[in-house]
């Protein structure tokens, strides 16, 4: 017995290849298709929900009188603080600062020392109502605020701002 090499087959219908063979460039996902569309849904809603969560918690903070004048009887020099404030004084210039002396809701006085450099004149008149953030400071025989620049100097922690006549300024 002779062994012979198999016929090929000359004439008739040629096999047809399957799409993967003839296209070996391009991945079949088959089945799986819809992993990739997921992820990046799945992506984008973890994204979205990171920012909503940010957005949700940056708020300015609010005013607490009460511990204001808590720091003020203790002498906490270097607290960080928000209150409410009356204008006692028209705003005065004193070199690059503005020095706009008030008083809080428990009737502490105290002096708002707002540098020129870092922000714009804050226009307030006698008697009228601002939310002050900043850093206290007690000097012997009087208390104020500083810091008061959301852009501040090494010397500031914490950056602050001014709330009158519906601006911000900081």
């Amino acid at each position: 017995m002779s062994r012979r090499a198999p016929r090929v087959r000359r004439y008739g219908p040629k096999p047809r290849l399957s799409y993967a063979a003839r296209h070996p460039q391009r991945k079949q996902l088959g089945r799986r298709w819809w992993i990739i569309p997921s992820i990046a849904i799945v992506g984008v809603a973890v994204i979205a929900l990171v920012a909503l969560n940010l957005w949700l918690q940056w708020r300015p903070p609010g005013p607490d009188d009460a511990a204001v004048h808590a720091d003020i009887l203790a002498g906490r020099s270097g607290a960080e603080v928000t209150l409410n404030a009356t204008v006692l004084q028209p705003a005065a210039q004193v070199g690059t600062h503005e020095h706009i002396e008030v008083s809080d809701p428990a009737g502490d006085q105290l002096e708002l020392d707002y540098n020129l450099d870092l922000g714009r004149w804050v226009p307030v008149t006698t008697g009228e109502h601002m939310v002050v953030h900043g850093q206290l400071y007690i000097d012997p025989g009087r208390a104020g605020v500083h810091c008061l620049h959301a852009q501040t100097s090494r010397g500031c922690p914490y950056p602050g701002f001014i709330q009158a006549g519906g601006q911000t300024y900081s």
